[in-house]
């Protein structure tokens, strides 16, 4: 068998059950850890109060010319 190809190795179905369950709970904390970080960051808070504010007073730029600038 050449080394670069894939083989199948039968799981079963119970260990991959809780391999599923295992990745489910690890992207839950993931993003409530992410959530916890950027809400204990001062400057992100900040940045974000900034851009509710100008967007509430219509401080706004069409996203496709945003885009053609960006480029």
């Amino acid at each position: 068998m050449n080394s670069r190809q894939l083989k199948t190795i039968p799981v079963p179905q119970k260990l991959f059950g809780t391999m599923l369950e295992a990745y489910q709970k690890w992207e839950k904390f993931s993003d409530e850890f992410e959530d916890y970080l950027l809400a204990s960051d001062k400057k992100f808070i900040e940045k974000m109060r900034k851009a509710r504010k100008e967007h509430l007073n219509g401080e706004i730029r069409d996203l496709q010319i945003l885009k053609q600038e960006l480029r």
